[in-house]
């Protein structure tokens, strides 16, 4: 197990014509690197290892998180080789790590790669008493790379990168990689400038930060310019100029990675009041959110919200950043349909737009395989009961059977449970939240009905979405109507052209919602 020595003491990552090659180094490489500051090197053997050497010489803490568990996707029929860790006390990370596969599923989809050539493992590798950290290595076709999901008991709050550097000290930031890339032959620094003012992998192409050696931070650019070429690229920021610049958040994950503890679940707390903090008043200095830009280099091409600017921190939640997105959520109920769900998921990639299924149970359990291919495709699936019973007329055993058995048959056929439900007709009451949050469901509701089950008309359909889509809109529409599937292309269509940037409702929710909360916009 390391300690003291640093997560990645005797890692190093070596830039290869675009790929990188994770390798063990002994003391002697490290303490060069400390001495140095960066590490740049072209390598003279193209090969690419296996995903799992990122994790090899990395501490696996899940047995000091009680309940810990693994989401294998490589257990489910024609299901990648992905696996990544379940921590049900810590929902918040959870979630966190559930939107990080499907974003990672959804974008290897659209490179149209086989499945044979994602692997995504991860594992805990921070642990300590209210403090978690997950590191995942993600190989595919174009290369390697790192992602990593950091995790604060209070609030039950899960974050990435950019939120171990304090937001008012990245302008100081900035200029200290400025300093490191300038040590580097032939690194373009206004692509590293590019890089800092985006998220990390896989929502863009800002450096995956880890926790190095006594205190250091390593940055591992994915797709930095160096000769021409866009390439891996890691730099070492030292301890010394390190420690100012850390947040609350980073220093506790720093302390954590010193000193190890058992991860203790009575230290966490819900988010915040959501709702509140939704409707609070606009920030007038916040950005104008805006359609998702295009991509300009190798790594995701979906979902990319505006960069930051420059010296602003970007957004440190695990998914699109909403507060630069004009964002909203499509969701479909009563599904699986083993008619029209494959029908419905072509019309959703053709226009690289995630959405949520809310599936009924026993629907799963006579069309499991359409479920499973919903989840593979990197859709985001929650219960929608186990008979489509309304939830506030039910009480004790009969009410835990609705939400259990639809759950239980949910994690069958995708590998996990669901975080999220739907009460049929949005009939809930206090006794339904309770009991959903017992399985660790938050109950997402809608804010824009289409009516579709009563129209049954594909233009009406349209007709609705287009009068009342709004920025945080959760539209319902029905996955079993053909009318309702028709639509969808047009649908789509019109809402990018609205400069609306389609998310999950666990993206939506940028990680505000609890277990036993209800929400019906984002």
């Amino acid at each position: 197990m390391l300690t003291g020595a640093g997560l990645l003491g005797t890692l190093g990552l070596v830039a290869i014509g675009g790929r990188s090659l994770v390798s063990a180094l002994g003391a002697e490489d490290a303490a060069e690197r400390r001495a140095n500051g960066a590490r740049s090197q072209a390598g003279a053997d193209g090969a690419s290892p296996h995903a799992d050497s990122l994790l090899a010489a990395l501490p696996d803490l899940a047995s000091r998180v009680p309940e810990a568990t693994t989401t294998d996707l490589a257990l489910l029929d024609r299901g990648p080789a992905a696996s990544v860790p379940r921590l049900p006390s810590a929902r918040g990370l959870s979630s966190a790590l559930d939107v990080t596969l499907n974003k990672v599923l959804r974008e290897h989809g659209y490179a149209g790669d086989g499945a044979g050539t994602l692997a995504l493992h991860g594992q805990v590798a921070v642990c300590g008493r209210d403090v978690l950290g997950a590191v995942l290595s993600h190989r595919d076709a174009r290369g390697e790379t790192a992602l990593a999901v950091y995790y604060r008991a209070e609030q039950d709050r899960a974050l990435t990168s950019p939120g171990l550097i304090a937001p008012e000290q990245w302008k100081t930031f900035e200029k200290a990689v400025a300093a490191l890339a300038r040590d580097v032959p032939a690194l373009d620094p206004l692509s590293l400038a590019d890089a800092l003012q985006e998220q990390p992998r896989p929502w863009g192409n800002g450096p995956t930060i880890l926790p190095g050696d006594q205190g250091a931070l390593r940055l591992l650019f994915p797709a930095a310019l160096r000769d021409g070429e866009h390439t891996a690229v890691e730099l070492v920021l030292p301890a010394r100029e390190t420690q100012p610049l850390l947040s609350d958040d980073g220093r506790a994950v720093l302390a954590a990675v010193a000193a190890p503890a058992d991860f203790d679940p009575a230290t966490v707390t819900p988010p915040g009041d959501a709702a509140s903090a939704r409707a609070a008043a606009p920030d007038p200095s916040a950005p104008k959110p805006s359609a998702p830009r295009a991509a300009d280099a190798p790594g995701p091409i979906s979902q990319l919200a505006p960069r930051s600017g420059p010296g602003v921190r970007p957004s440190p939640v695990p998914a699109p950043d909403a507060s630069r997105l004009r964002a909203l959520a499509l969701t479909f109920d009563d599904g699986p349909s083993p008619q029209l769900n494959g029908k419905l998921r072509d019309a959703l990639d053709a226009r690289r737009a995630p959405a949520t299924f809310f599936m009924i149970g026993r629907s799963v359990a006579s069309a499991s395989d359409w479920c499973t291919r919903t989840a593979l495709a990197g859709m985001e699936v929650g219960s929608h009961s186990w008979s489509h019973a309304q939830l506030d007329k039910k009480r004790g055993a009969g009410l835990d059977e609705q939400l259990t058995r639809a759950s239980e048959e949910i994690a069958r056929c995708t590998g996990r449970p669901p975080l999220l439900l739907r009460a049929p007709y949005g009939a809930r009451n206090r006794r339904s939240d309770d009991a959903a949050g017992r399985l660790g469901e938050a109950d997402v509701l809608w804010d824009v009905d289409t009516e579709d089950w009563k129209t049954l008309d594909t233009d009406a359909n349209i007709a609705a979405v287009h009068r009342d889509a709004h920025r945080g809109a959760i539209i319902l529409m029905h996955e079993i109507h053909p009318t309702s599937v028709a639509a969808v292309p047009a649908i789509l269509q019109d809402l990018q052209a609205q400069g609306y940037c389609l998310l999950t409702c666990s993206e939506l929710a940028q990680g505000t919602v609890a277990a036993g909360s209800h929400w019906r916009h984002g």
